[in-house]
């Protein structure tokens, strides 16, 4: 589904966020296809770029997002409701928001945890795929420091799950990742991903740029 034009506040601070994000990572690389309509990007929450990140490539691709947050976390941030920002505690409004045809960001793990194994989920994603109904989706984010000057943000969308399943598929989705970037060349981006938000450059990087330039004069 194509995004309706927000208002210019929310236009605002989308380009804000975005402009973070290619500031503060080398870019952001991402492997599989979101399907149309509603559906519930359920991801872990090991990195603080993590719904930065979603926000990020949501807006590349012209989607119409949602995000679920903690009411206690977003009453500091109340400005952020005009970007789609939803409190966990009105699952009417989020549920709205997926039969509008929106992608419902949500952290099942629910708190910002170590990078490392998939914690214990809370069943807030799965009910809210189930009631809708709507496409659930593993989704596993990292944020690595590899061969380049800038972390990078990586973004493996997996294949739909029943509702049931959510726990063992986004662990599985994971361990998957993990597994394709410590075997893959740190200087490269692991098979089958692809850059969709491009970052800073390291500094070797732009040296060789301005080599080759240089060279074919």
């Amino acid at each position: 589904m194509i995004q309706q034009r927000a208002p210019l506040p929310a236009r605002a601070l989308g380009a804000g966020f975005e402009r973070l994000v290619r500031r503060g990572l080398r870019g952001i690389w991402t492997r599989g296809q979101l399907p149309p309509g509603g559906c519930v990007w359920a991801a872990n929450h090991h990195s603080w770029w993590d719904g930065f990140l979603a926000a990020a490539v949501l807006r590349r691709q012209r989607r119409a997002a949602a995000l679920l947050m903690e009411g206690a976390n977003l009453s500091d941030y109340r400005f952020l409701t005009s970007i789609g920002v939803i409190p966990t505690d009105r699952p009417r409004q989020a549920l709205t928001s997926l039969r509008d045809g929106r992608v419902l960001v949500i952290f099942p793990e629910g708190e910002l945890r170590p990078a490392g194994p998939l914690g214990e989920l809370a069943p807030g994603a799965a009910w809210l795929a189930r009631r809708a109904p709507a496409t659930l989706l593993p989704v596993a984010v990292r944020v690595a420091a590899r061969g380049h000057q800038y972390p990078e943000g990586l973004i493996d969308i997996g294949a739909p799950c029943p509702p049931d399943r959510l726990a063992a598929a986004l662990a599985g989705q994971l361990a998957g990742l993990d597994a394709t970037l410590a075997v893959t060349d740190p200087r490269e981006p692991p098979p089958g991903f692809r850059c969709v938000v491009s970052g800073r450059s390291s500094w070797d990087e732009r040296i060789d740029r301005w080599s080759s330039r240089v060279g074919r004069r």
